[in-house]
């Protein structure tokens, strides 16, 4: 087996620069989550037919399963 270590020299430069990328970063998330394309949470209804769908197609495969998604769907 073969083992490698490093260790990083932190300076005033490297810290500067690792501060600008975090602020980098927040910005880039902030401005993704303002342009979201993310699809709209189901209802009750959907996901309960979406459960019990899942629960169909794991019934002959994995029906414990497929039993604990029936059980999750009738709970909403």
């Amino acid at each position: 087996m073969m083992y490698s270590t490093t260790f990083r020299q932190h300076s005033v430069t490297s810290r500067t620069l690792e501060a600008m990328a975090d602020a980098i970063a927040r910005g880039f998330v902030q401005l993704q989550s303002l342009f979201s394309l993310a699809p709209a949470a189901p209802t009750p209804a959907e996901a309960r037919a979406q459960l019990l769908q899942m629960a169909d197609a794991y019934e002959s495969s994995q029906p414990s399963y497929a039993a604990d998604l029936r059980a999750a769907a009738s709970r909403h």
